[in-house]
């Protein structure tokens, strides 16, 4: 059985968490673009766009890097529907992996954290691990994605966020690190390469990006990345950055936590933010189901 985390414990116990100062009643223009059984009028989804992109910019951009919108539908179908729409009015949807899928259905398919050529964090149950999506590949990373809750785990699953500009700061004393975090390292492609292309993408930890510093990470797959008989092995400047960047966001992954209720779309900044769960039980009945998609902003 799934042990109740001390996250979790205090989730349940306080009937709140941190992701409350994140949630907005989605606005009605932008409720009825998402939900309706037609598709919107060039009108209707202009307005849904401005009403959006204001949100965004206030929680995404000039806030926590994260908005959750409530009261929307939890049912499968017309859920993939919203999301989908969601994601053309915030910019490109883009694919998740070498087939093209676009919505990704998030849960547990009994699969370990990269497990195998292909398993990815996403098609398990187990926690930690926090990381940004799409560090398979090439930059530019998705500068959103987004989770649609569907169904939630009866047993944890809850949230936890870590902002780059935390992880900077903390690290300010350590110009050594920060200097390694910049240099390329080799994140594993979990078998989205082409044809003839190496497994493995290497590009830093620490970038730029759209002129904003950005984070890419999942100490899993750089290790995976560097045991790959092409590439090199790490060296222990780098073993030792990475030792750095986990103690301090280990130190700041209780910060900010939540979990998200069924109904709840929630859109998070994936340039600044690292995210992980904690682990979850399903009911063997009801299995947690989020939707995913991974968003390049218009220009």
């Amino acid at each position: 059985m799934t042990e109740k985390t001390d996250v979790d414990g205090a989730l349940d116990a306080a009937h709140v968490d941190g992701f409350d100062v994140c949630r907005v009643e989605v606005p009605d223009v932008v409720g009825a673009a998402l939900t309706d059984d037609r598709e919107p009028d060039q009108g209707l989804a202009e307005a849904a766009r401005e009403s959006l992109s204001r949100l965004v910019r206030e929680h995404v951009d000039d806030g926590t890097g994260l908005l959750v919108l409530t009261g929307l539908p939890a049912e499968p179908e017309p859920a993939e529907r919203a999301l989908n729409r969601l994601s053309a009015l915030l910019g490109e949807s883009l694919p998740q992996n070498l087939e093209g899928l676009i919505v990704k259905h998030v849960r547990d398919r009994g699969t370990a954290i990269g497990e195998g050529a292909r398993a990815r964090y996403s098609d398990s149950r187990f926690g930690g691990n926090l990381h940004t999506d799409g560090v398979e590949r090439p930059l530019p990373a998705p500068e959103l994605f987004t989770l649609y809750c569907v169904r939630q785990s009866v047993r944890g699953g809850a949230l936890q966020l870590v902002h780059v500009r935390e992880i900077v700061r903390e690290l300010s004393a350590r110009p050594d690190v920060l200097r390694v975090l910049r240099e390329p390292f080799h994140f594993d492609r979990r078998g989205d390469q082409q044809p003839g292309e190496p497994p493995t993408v290497a590009k830093p930890i620490l970038f730029e990006q759209r002129g904003r510093q950005g984070i890419a990470y999942l100490r899993s797959y750089i290790e995976l990345g560097h045991a790959h008989s092409g590439s090199p092995a790490l060296s222990a400047e780098q073993a030792a950055a990475l030792d750095a960047l986990d103690e301090v966001v280990g130190g700041l992954a209780s910060s900010m936590v939540g979990k998200l209720r069924e109904g709840e779309l929630a859109i998070f900044d994936n340039l600044s933010l690292l995210h992980g769960r904690t682990e979850f039980q399903d009911d063997p009945t009801r299995a947690r189901l989020l939707l995913r998609t991974w968003i390049r902003v218009s220009a």
